[in-house]
């Protein structure tokens, strides 16, 4: 056969074995190709043979099915493909919207993570240290009992072959080792010799290349603190990963809009700016080579925070909070604000003024130049006889959302919501076209609304995350996704207040409202000053209802809970608790609870607690629910309605004068409050108590002590880890706990309460009833004091007195009463151990009388009458 030929035969084997796969192919007996023999696992052994053609193509049928190795000239496409497999656990979906729940979640869920926090925060202010040259020097947070940390090399090693290969492929091998060369002559990063090595108590972290052409640094690297092996943890699952960052996102945005003049600016490079302590920079090495895949590996390790370990966030955050605390007394106040205006790196401030603006910027940069922090990238609102000077649509990103600069407005960063997703509608389309829209005010919440009910719907149906959705699913996300470009136009004015003359009158409003798909609240502030009245939304939020059924008057109330949460929170952060405030809401049931403190039943008397807690209950008023802003986050609206609405300005006649307010009666339904009010049942039961089976065959009352005292032992050992079980004979505190749990068994069989016992009992701190005796005053044990009560008719109290009596070398009454008393005030006690020594074989023996021989009658001479003498 020709080359043609087997190139034909080549080429008609590979289109039958990849699509169609009909025919087998045989080959001669004994043929053999030893150069794949140690590359298949058993899965992939040939089952019937294999042929080889001179292009080096073979085919073999195997466990998994037909499989072509090989070269082969005839494929031309040089592409590749990459399998992934992925599982996915089903999750929450409640806790795929965290943001939703900032600042209006319980508080009862953060007590346990703030005391792991706080535990972070002590042993970083243990640990942390200071330089010659101002710079602080910090050590990882390690959790207590981590798992072993291996030393990950192997993964580094294959990572790094996949990083230089990238990078040769964007020809940016030079600029990525010129980034390692400069962090090397700053001292950020240093080399490790390969000798000196560490084979226990290191940690190699893979790194890629991020790519920005339009950022001064074109390329740079990035470290993967979560990478692992299968079975081994992270360095990220080893350390503390401190405060919950995403929490303080509304609380800086309040802030940034209540000033006249906003400002923002970023530390650069700030995590490289806090050194690192000797002892755990071996965990934080990565492997580089000179000369891409020719050159030698060499060792490097950081000598500074690294940006990719989870705990670097917590390690910044609380350094600067740290430096700002110790601030000298001239800087003070601008410390003050910059403790409550970092996001990880990036500030965000407002002022009210100029010169607040002006000292705001230099006293911030002399105060962090001390530690080694360089503030850079400042942005501020436009001053007069400025505004000319910039871009009509400068805008800059700011917490999640888009600042224009010249107008002053905040808008929604909609690059990654544009994009096109190709496919079928799925839950995870869904969910990830919901979550391109970040909004940490909540202007845009009444536009979430939709994609998140129909998550809920699907959630109801068990989909799965990638089955394509009902027709009528996919048509409403199709409609409401087509109207998103129009968020686009979607602005809001940073500043919440047009006017900020001296004699203007702020006031809070929060807004609360439910529908059978969410509840909802918003929260406004109102400045009223001689010329003018403004209005703007300060927060929203809403959330949908839980998949469980609840009726319209819970959710309303609901709302009212987290509204008041909001408030709180909002308030607290801007500092205004003395300014005026008012509660609104359209549901008169919700009102009735909250402004009756009365016996309600569990799920509302719960909330309304809460509610009177935060907030003063003469503070809530009624409106109209066409009157309420909060409708339109409750029941939702798409893009286009949203637009038009302008309801982040708040309603019209908040801006009249307080006389001109509706004004409206508060008479509920009640029918429905009186429902919840709490129900009394009473129930009658007759309960009978028995008596453990082994005390009745149990021969001794030291014998029934020690098997309870054994049955406790296993008990225990059966809850705690193998290292900590007891073992061996019983030690005395057993035995004590194992009698009092008898006695205690007794007591509550023999006294119901109702018995008139004519002496002062009490319970002990054991659960046990003892007897106020008459030496209760004398200095003694207190079992002799006050001794256990026990009653007369009990068979282990006969067991008790019985063993006590052997004990004495089976003492009589007197002797064995006295004993006893010394411990137990046992009812009839003289009776009961007459009875109990009566049962006693040996004491019956001794007591016994021996056998007396009856006496003979006398004889007749002796019992006749006879005179004196007159018997012989």
């Amino acid at each position: 056969m020709d080359q043609r030929g087997e190139e034909t035969e080549s080429a008609a084997l590979l289109e039958h074995v990849l699509f169609r796969g009909a025919r087998t192919f045989k080959t001669d007996k004994g043929s053999s190709n030893n150069r794949f023999s140690n590359r298949f696992t058993r899965e992939t052994e040939p089952l019937r043979g294999l042929k080889t053609f001179h292009l080096d193509l073979i085919a073999m049928n195997t466990k998994l099915g037909w499989t072509v190795i090989g070269r082969s000239g005839i494929i031309e496409n040089d592409s590749s493909s990459t399998l992934m497999s992925l599982l996915v656990n089903d999750v929450n979906i409640s806790d795929l919207w965290r943001l939703d729940t900032l600042n209006i979640n319980d508080p009862a869920e953060n007590q346990s993570r703030k005391e792991l926090e706080e535990a972070a925060k002590e042993h970083f202010e243990r640990s942390v240290k200071r330089d010659n040259e101002g710079r602080y020097i910090v050590s990882l947070p390690w959790i207590h009992d981590h798992p072993p940390l291996p030393d990950g090399r192997k993964i580094a090693e294959r990572r790094l072959n996949s990083c230089i290969k990238a990078l040769e492929r964007a020809e940016k091998l030079v600029d990525y080792d010129d980034v390692f060369q400069d962090w090397q002559k700053e001292g950020i990063i240093e080399e490790v010799d390969p000798m000196q090595e560490i084979k226990q108590g290191q940690h190699f972290l893979p790194h890629h290349p991020v790519f920005k052409e339009n950022s001064t640094t074109k390329v740079r690297p990035v470290f993967d603190g979560s990478a692992k092996e299968r079975n081994t943890p992270s360095i990220n699952d080893c350390l503390e990963k401190g405060p919950n960052l995403v929490e303080l996102i509304p609380s800086l945005m309040t802030r940034f809009r209540v000033g006249k003049y906003g400002v923002i600016a970023d530390i650069k490079k700030a995590f490289l700016q806090i050194g690192l302590q000797e002892r755990d920079r071996p965990y934080l090495r990565f492997l580089w080579k000179d000369r891409g895949r020719e050159g030698n590996i060499k060792i490097l390790q950081h000598k500074r925070v690294v940006f990719g370990i989870s705990s670097s966030p917590f390690l910044l955050g609380a350094t600067l909070e740290l430096h700002l605390k110790n601030a000298p007394d001239h800087l003070k106040e601008t410390a003050q604000q910059l403790m409550r205006s970092f996001y990880v790196d990036n500030c965000v401030f407002s002022v009210n003024t100029k010169k607040e603006l002006a000292r705001f910027i230099s006293e911030s940069q002399a105060l962090l130049s001390t530690a080694k922090f360089e503030l850079r990238g400042w942005e501020h609102s436009p001053t007069e006889g400025k505004i000319e000077e910039r871009q009509e649509d400068l805008k800059v990103p700011v917490l999640g959302l888009l600042w224009n600069l010249p107008k002053d407005t905040m808008s929604l960063d909609m690059k990654g919501l544009m994009k096109e997703d190709k496919g079928p509608t799925t839950k995870r389309k869904i969910l990830s076209t919901v979550h391109r829209i970040f909004d940490p005010i909540g202007f845009s919440c009444p536009v979430t609304l939709e994609p998140k009910c129909l998550l809920q719907e699907c959630w109801k149906l068990g989909l799965s995350w990638d089955a394509e959705l009902p027709l009528l699913i996919t048509e409403r996300f199709e409609r409401w996704k087509m109207k998103l470009p129009k968020l686009n136009a979607l602005q809001i004015p940073r500043c919440v207040r047009e006017d900020f003359a001296e004699d203007s009158k702020l006031s809070i409003h929060v807004f609360c409202d439910a529908s059978q798909s969410a509840y909802a609240t918003c929260i406004f502030l109102r400045a009223e000053s001689a010329d003018n009245t403004s209005c703007q939304l300060i927060q929203a939020r809403n959330r949908v209802a839980p998949l469980k059924k609840i009726s319209i008057p819970r959710l309303e109330l609901l709302s009212c809970t987290i509204g008041a949460r909001l408030a709180k929170a909002t308030i607290s952060e801007l500092g205004l608790e003395k300014i005026p405030i008012f509660y609104w809401s359209d549901s008169m049931n919700a009102l009735y609870w909250i402004k009756r403190n009365e016996n309600w039943a569990t799920f509302v008397y719960n909330r309304v607690l809460e509610i009177r807690k935060l907030t003063n209950p003469e503070d809530w008023r009624h409106i109209s629910g066409t009157l309420n802003p909060d409708d339109l986050p409750s029941r939702g609206s798409n893009a286009e309605e949203l637009v038009k609405s302008l309801w982040w300005e708040g309603p019209n006649w908040l801006r009249r004068p307080i006389e001109d307010w509706p004004v409206s009666e508060t008479i509920p339904d009640f029918d429905v409050v009186n429902s919840e009010k709490r129900k009394t049942i009473v129930s009658v039961t007759n309960t009978t108590t028995e008596q453990l089976e082994y005390f009745s065959k149990v021969s001794s009352f030291r014998k029934m002590t020690r098997i309870t005292a054994w049955i406790f032992r296993f008990y225990k050992n059966a809850k705690t880890q193998k290292k900590e079980r007891k073992s061996g004979t019983l030690d005395l505190e057993e035995v004590e706990a194992a009698e009092k749990f008898i006695l205690k068994q007794v007591q509550s069989q023999c006294f119901s309460g109702n018995e008139k016992l004519n002496l002062q009992t009490f319970l002990d701190s054991d659960g046990l009833l003892r007897v106020k005796t008459k030496i209760s005053q004398r200095s003694d044990i207190p079992t002799f004091r006050f001794p256990i009560l026990l009653p007369s008719k009990h068979a282990v109290i006969g067991k008790l007195i019985f063993e006590k009596h052997v004990e004495l070398s089976h003492a009589g009454i007197q002797i064995l009463m006295s004993s006893l008393r010394e411990n137990y005030w046992i009812l009839k006690s003289r009776k009961t151990i007459r009875q109990v020594i009566r049962t006693c074989v040996i004491c019956q023996r001794f007591a016994s009388r021996p056998l007396e021989v009856v006496s003979a009658p006398l004889p007749e001479d002796r019992v006749r009458d006879a005179y004196v003498f007159e018997v012989e």
